[in-house]
């Protein structure tokens, strides 16, 4: 089954474009595990669409706001939850302080690494 880490970094992280990513990071991305995976631009580079009753809305920014806002995410092959976590565990040992990584399940996709 396939699981979206949906990786959240503090709003005090601006730099990150600049910065590189740990290399002990990039060995897990690159590794069997990890089908794909994609680095975002901060929140403030977002534009959020929204259908309502009256169309569609469009606004700069992003859908909610929050403290924290999505860094990145990662799509990993995993047989269960646990091995998702466990997945999600080992990478946020190699990540920043601050960041944290929200797990989910998979329904129907075609994001694939490149």
């Amino acid at each position: 089954m396939q699981y979206a880490l949906l990786a959240y970094d503090p709003p005090e992280d601006t730099d990150r474009a600049s910065r590189p990513i740990p290399d002990g990071l990039v060995d897990l991305l690159d590794g069997p595990k990890v089908s794909g995976w994609a680095r975002l631009h901060a929140a403030g580079s977002a534009t959020t669409l929204r259908n309502d009753s009256s169309g569609i809305l469009l606004t700069d920014g992003p859908f909610i706001d929050s403290k924290e806002y999505l860094a990145g995410l990662i799509l990993v092959e995993a047989d269960n939850l646990d091995g998702a976590l466990a997945a999600a565990e080992e990478m946020l040992r190699e990540a920043r302080c601050g960041t944290a990584i929200e797990v989910r399940p998979i329904l129907d996709g075609r994001f694939r690494g490149a």
